[in-house]
């Protein structure tokens, strides 16, 4: 098999109704794995399930404000099954600049995804996780996306041994296409990395971060 075929995997994306999660999900549908799509948008939402199922992936849909990961956590047990693969793109969009409305949508909401999900993933032996860690040119964005590769490798570290691995994307929407994100978080999350951990992939294209 292709080691980035997907096929049989269960794959959660927190954050996947738009850009680049919405982009995660379609290269997901495209290597056969079946997907739980998290949004807090529900008529985007389903408007993407229904493409995903259009072209015959096996998607699901789960409402969510990002407040309480825990009942996500059960829901995705419960419409979909244990995870295998998960995908925590943390919104820093619609903050405005606000110091404490992006670190709270952004990195607060990273740390209590991977605190409701990465347990029984350990427990399972198995799985792959990949965070989407943003950077930009305000100090709250740079604030989130540092955090969150903070937070991904401490995870990474604290699963370490046991079949888990937990990696980032560090990327800025001012210079990239949210297909070439994708193309590296499922990367990521394949076979093809399975020797990667606690490792930043820099999609930064020409963009200096100085």
């Amino acid at each position: 098999m292709y080691r980035t075929e997907l096929k049989g995997r269960v794959a959660v994306v927190l954050g996947g109704a738009d850009g680049v999660g919405a982009a995660v999900c379609r290269l997901l549908a495209a290597r056969g794995a079946r997907i739980a799509v998290i949004g807090d948008d529900e008529a985007e939402l389903q408007d993407l399930v229904d493409e995903l199922r259009w072209v015959g992936a096996d998607a699901v849909g789960i409402v969510s404000t990002g407040v309480d990961a825990a009942s996500v956590h059960a829901g995705v047990l419960s419409e979909v099954g244990a995870p295998d693969l998960l995908f925590v793109l943390p919104c820093t969009s619609g903050a405005g600049g606000d110091f404490r409305l992006s670190v709270d949508s952004g990195l607060t909401a990273t740390f209590e995804a991977l605190r409701a999900f990465v347990p029984s993933m350990a427990e399972a032996r198995t799985g792959a996780v990949v965070t989407v860690a943003p950077f930009g040119t305000d100090a709250a964005t740079s604030a989130v996306g540092g955090g969150v590769t903070a937070l991904t490798q401490h995870f990474a570290r604290e699963v370490a041994g046991s079949g888990v691995r937990a990696n980032v994307v560090s990327w800025t929407p001012q210079a990239e296409r949210v297909e070439d994100v994708a193309f590296a978080a499922v990367y990521l999350a394949s076979d093809a990395s399975s020797t990667m951990t606690a490792t930043t992939l820099d999609v930064a294209g020409t963009y200096s971060r100085l």
